[in-house]
């Protein structure tokens, strides 16, 4: 596996369980002090930015190599059930992708790298400390879309998936992978997945809210019932401003 994937996915699973571990006896969920402090109102027309998902295959030796294919056909599940879910939201309008030009597509690209640096902790000191006031953004480089569509809000998407092998999953049943889960303190035996999602407001860049959910074992990005259930633990807490008001700020 080249090194950049490899810090991206140590990066991934640092975010995950670090927004496990600083919201595990409240909510999971990460809510902007804009809204808490009804500056800013929730967005009712989103744009849904097709999600990036890598799926890889991992050997019974552990090597991992990322199937486009099956990176495609879960990124068009995830982008289904996220767009599902968010036309279940009370007064939510779900609007398409616009076209971007090659300079437009350019920005766009660089400030979705920028995004998932943003959330990153590794770039940081940690996010608990932002629990009272969470105030992370990217800035309006997203300029382009909110002339096109007039959208209040983007929907950001990523995640992964790993599926092992045959072979692998043998060596997993006979006990001979010792690979510990740091979610559960458990074996992670025929894989897992992740799903972050986020929602960043057009005009000011600002992150107003963002949830994860990582499941191991038999959980498939590539099917949509087991996609469906994961976008839908994350909605679950949408908007969830009140519950993150009492959880962290409010004393």
């Amino acid at each position: 596996m080249p090194i950049r994937n490899s810090f991206a996915l140590t990066a991934l699973l640092l975010l995950s369980a670090l927004t496990t571990a600083a919201h595990a006896a409240d909510t999971p969920h990460w809510v902007h002090y804009r809204l808490l402090n009804n500056s800013v109102k929730l967005p009712k027309k989103v744009v849904v930015i097709p999600a990036s998902i890598s799926v890889y295959e991992v050997t019974a030796g552990g090597v991992k190599e990322e199937v486009p294919d099956w990176s495609a056909e879960a990124g068009k599940n995830v982008l289904k059930a996220v767009s599902a879910a968010l036309t279940k939201t009370a007064g939510m309008q779900v609007i398409g992708m616009p076209q971007l030009s090659g300079a437009e597509k350019a920005q766009f690209d660089d400030h979705m790298a920028l995004y998932k640096l943003v959330v990153n902790p590794a770039s940081s000191s940690g996010l608990k400390h932002k629990l009272k006031r969470f105030d992370y953004g990217i800035g309006p480089g997203l300029a382009a879309i909110l002339r096109q569509t007039g959208a209040d809000a983007a929907v950001m998407v990523y995640g992964r998936d790993y599926a092992s092998t045959a072979g692998r999953k043998t060596k997993a049943v006979l006990g001979k992978i010792p690979i510990i889960n740091i979610f559960t303190g458990g074996p992670v035996q025929t894989g897992h997945s992740y799903v972050h999602i986020g929602v960043i407001d057009l005009k000011t860049g600002d992150l107003l809210w963002m949830n994860s959910e990582f499941q191991d074992g038999s959980s498939n990005l590539r099917d949509y019932g087991d996609t469906e259930e994961m976008v839908g633990t994350i909605f679950k807490w949408y908007p969830g401003i009140e519950q993150y008001r009492k959880a962290y700020v409010d004393d």
